[in-house]
């Protein structure tokens, strides 16, 4: 089982870079990062590989790749180690107990719904049109490329996705080709997030083919970025998170357990909220535990306040809300099926090692 360090992870590499930039934050940055950001830099990037945990890297690239030499240090995500709550703690220098985002999908107690937070739409119902645009409303935060500006108008500040977004890249050599733009122009600071080897992985497995196929093209495109620019030019590389292969528990065919729901759980399959009926919380805890206990703690809403897995610092207002009665983490390969939406073959948002440990990759 690995906790998150909040001293040691990808939020303080997004700190580090604030205070690069003369920006005040109160929580730490990495120190080693630190050091390589004191020659000032004229341009940093910062590239985010959706899923490369250090297992991927270690397990598809040889020693010489420069997506493995070029590892300064190793470095944790936050809890829960998935997409939402991680990129959303790279993008704002927060962690997920102060910005609010979770989980790919949150209860909204004023619509009763459950938003899939990048998307807009019910989990449960997706024909279901719903009012409010659940993370503009309600998990809103100054993120780094306002900060910056604000501080800093003449550079020039940029984000890059994939073509999710409209403007956004078809492939990662294509937002490469656009990283290698920016850095002939005046200061800058540029963001570029990519999907791989996640979206591969959660379908082929951490160890497959298809997966070694990815993380090599990935490489290859990193090497053809740090070998064409200035010395005036710091790339920063990290991941959100790592994964691990599971197995599916289909948690809706437990009568045992549901039986006790007040509503549908959210968030995640690995880190999942439970909403009781009140007269029902001690049963369901001693159920779920003689249950499913084997492979995934239990934790009261008092428990994960006290805990800290999900940092320290001033609570979002919505909190106690998003987590539930109690919090599921899974501590070996299990998840609980929500949907019947596809079979996964891998997937995180657990305590597991492979999940939590993601590298400070650095180009200098």
């Amino acid at each position: 089982m690995k906790k998150p360090d909040y001293n040691n992870s990808i939020l303080n590499v997004t700190n580090s870079i604030l205070h690069f930039y003369g920006i005040k934050t109160e929580y730490s940055g990495i120190k080693i990062l630190d050091k390589k950001l004191d020659r000032n830099y004229n341009h940093v990037v910062l590239i985010l590989l959706d899923g490369m945990g250090i297992n991927i890297i270690n397990n598809h690239l040889n020693e010489n790749a420069g997506l493995r030499k070029n590892i300064k240090r190793e470095i944790s995500s936050v809890f829960p180690p998935t997409t939402v709550a991680a990129t959303n703690s790279v993008l704002s220098g927060l962690p997920p107990f102060v910005h609010g985002n979770l989980g790919w999908m949150q209860y909204n107690k004023f619509e009763d719904c459950y938003p899939v937070v990048f998307k807009n739409i019910d989990y449960y119902d997706k024909d279901r049109i719903l009012i409010e645009k659940f993370q503009k409303e309600y998990l809103n935060y100054k993120d780094i490329f306002v900060q910056i500006k604000e501080k800093h108008p003449d550079y020039l500040v940029t984000s890059i996705f994939p073509d999710f977004i409209v403007g956004g890249c078809a492939s990662f050599s294509e937002e490469v080709d656009r990283i290698l733009e920016i850095v002939k122009s005046k200061n800058s600071f540029t963001y570029c997030y990519w999907t791989d080897p996640d979206a591969t992985i959660h379908e082929t497995g951490v160890n497959s083919l298809e997966t070694s196929l990815v993380m090599n093209n990935l490489n290859n495109e990193y090497e053809r970025l740090v070998n064409n620019v200035d010395d005036d030019v710091l790339i920063i590389t990290i991941a959100d998170h790592g994964l691990i292969d599971v197995e599916e528990i289909k948690i809706f065919e437990y009568e045992n357990i549901t039986k006790f729901f007040k509503r549908n759980p959210a968030l995640e399959p690995r880190a999942t909220a439970f909403y009781i009926k009140e007269n029902q919380l001690k049963n369901f805890e001693k159920e779920f535990k003689k249950t499913f206990g084997k492979d995934f703690l239990l934790l009261s809403k008092e428990e994960v306040l006290n805990s800290e897995l999900f940092g320290q610092g001033n609570k979002h207002n919505l909190f106690d809300d998003f987590i539930g009665d109690y919090l599921s983490i899974a501590i070996t390969n299990k998840m609980f099926s929500l949907s019947n939406d596809g079979k996964f073959v891998a997937h995180h948002a657990g305590l597991s090692e492979l999940e939590m440990i993601v590298p400070l990759i650095i180009n200098k």
